[in-house]
């Protein structure tokens, strides 16, 4: 095989595991192929490379595909050498304890805020958010985004989403730059930020910033929850768990006030 083979076979390959990785089910080869633009050879060809290192696995009742457990040996590989993934996890898990909602800890990651960890409420029957480990969510319109974007430039803030749609989720997203400016002034003032419904209908978010030694953002850490129990009233109180965490795992991390 010629190396410009090689390497179509591999983006191929790729493609096909990046789309069952976005999938909650597993999935034919007529289905793959259509949706990765390939021929059911092709793709017979591929998921029996992939199936035969790991990556892939076969439902044996219905001969469809899904990820196999091989990939959470990459995916724990990346977020092991993530220290502040590391340091955080006890105070995270720590918090959610404490205000019995969602905590989740995010990084940027080019012009989308990534999830690297989460701790679930242990609230009995609690409403289970639509959120998991490497999910990306938008910037302009979560909390995590704000919180991560607020040592930035407003210039470079403009740069980084001219080319972004800023697609309205519910009534309350900010769905223009100038407006969205105006969120980072109050966050950077406040030192948290707030998502008051604006990614999802009944879902209230506050996060804060996580810095490293040389106080630089590198990631924030949210509280999050429907607004029946994400109250107004309860405000003050969550702000106040999610400031000292953030704050203690920045002094894990080398960083001072």
């Amino acid at each position: 095989m010629s190396g410009e083979n090689s390497v179509q076979s591999v983006d191929r390959a790729l493609d096909i595991l990046e789309f069952l990785a976005g999938e909650k089910r597993s999935c034919g080869v007529t289905e793959i192929g259509n949706a990765v633009g390939l021929h059911k050879s092709t793709v017979h060809r591929l998921l029996g490379t992939l199936m035969n290192k790991g990556y892939i696995e076969k439902d044996i009742d219905s001969d469809n595909y899904t990820v196999g457990k091989k990939v959470l040996f990459l995916a724990s590989s990346v977020l092991d050498r993530m220290d502040v993934r590391t340091v955080a996890r006890p105070y995270i898990r720590r918090l959610s304890e404490r205000t019995n909602e969602v905590v989740h800890l995010s990084i940027l990651d080019g012009d989308e805020a990534v999830y690297i960890d989460k701790v679930e409420s242990l609230r009995q029957g609690s409403v289970r958010m639509h959120s998991q480990i490497g999910k990306r969510v938008p910037l302009y319109c979560t909390a995590v985004g704000k919180v991560l974007l607020s040592s930035e430039e407003d210039e470079k803030v403009k740069e980084l989403l001219k080319h972004k749609e800023m697609y309205k989720f519910t009534r309350s997203t900010i769905d223009n730059v100038d407006n969205f400016i105006e969120e980072l002034h109050k966050v950077r003032k406040a030192g948290y930020s707030t998502d008051e419904m604006e990614h999802e209908e009944g879902i209230r978010c506050v996060a804060a910033p996580i810095h490293d030694r040389k106080g630089k953002i590198i990631a924030a850490v949210s509280i999050s929850g429907p607004i029946f129990y994400m109250t107004e009233d309860r405000l003050p109180e969550v702000k106040s768990e999610l400031l000292q965490a953030a704050e203690e795992i920045s002094n894990q991390l080398g960083y001072f006030k």
